[in-house]
């Protein structure tokens, strides 16, 4: 019986030092009275007594390990979802919302998913919508890069007229342009994108200095942007 006791005892200083890393944990620190209680009581011969407070420190210990394993849960929650919530500023900062609506909504759905779990403490639940949220953030991240790079090679998307009196534009040379089409004769894929628009639709020559021409993409190509003459493009491919 004393053995048996003796070993409890012992075990029960294993068991509480798994918690010391939380000392302000108040189970822990009731596991540690009991545990010098039956201590005592050991000593003292009363083993009664010794049972049944190294049991209750048992018990203690248990909770002790229990907030120990949930406060761990809370401060790795804590460090996700500080990086969720930087990763959504950022997302809002490049207006992912209204240019990628779905990669944003269920980036979304997870933080909030991660904010709810958090508020009812059920941490490893939040820990991991928060992953979840970087995890889609991330990939939004690369899905952007890629469609600057493109929009960044883009040929125009709007040609405005200007007003060259040595050469004055048309829609036969402004498809011309190596930066629209590289070919006049694409001059009716303008008109008919573009003659709702006109003074007098039925005139395909009637243009005017400062007057918006929307210019299709015709291959599958990218175009994005205003043309810039100040920019330089690549030749539009004949072929």
């Amino acid at each position: 019986m004393k053995k048996l006791l003796l070993a409890l005892i012992v075990s029960l200083a294993a068991f509480a030092l798994s918690a010391q890393s939380l000392t302000e944990n108040p189970d822990y620190q009731k596991s540690l009275e009991l545990k010098a209680m039956a201590t005592q009581a050991f000593d003292d011969g009363d083993y009664d007594a010794a049972a049944e407070y190294a049991a209750q420190s048992s018990e203690y210990a248990s909770l002790s390990d229990k907030y120990v394993e949930k406060m761990l849960a809370k401060s790795k929650a804590d460090k996700a979802m500080a990086l969720a919530k930087d990763k959504m500023a950022w997302a809002d900062s490049v207006n992912a919302k209204a240019r990628y609506p779905n990669e944003y909504g269920a980036a979304s759905d997870f933080y909030s998913a991660s904010l709810s779990a958090y508020d009812v403490e059920e941490f490893p639940v939040a820990e991991d919508n928060a992953r979840s949220t970087v995890t889609a953030l991330d990939n939004l991240a690369q899905l952007i890069a890629a469609d600057d790079a493109k929009k960044k090679d883009a040929w125009p998307a709007v040609y405005v007229v200007r007003l060259i009196p040595e050469r004055r534009d048309c829609l036969w040379r402004i498809a011309e342009y190596p930066f629209i089409y590289n070919n006049p004769l694409k001059w009716t894929v303008i008109y008919e994108a573009n003659k709702k628009t006109f003074r007098d639709p039925g005139n395909p020559n009637l243009i005017f200095p400062g007057q918006k021409l929307r210019i299709p993409a015709i291959k599958g190509e990218t175009r994005d942007g205003t043309y810039d003459p100040k920019k330089s493009y690549k030749p539009f491919p004949k072929k």
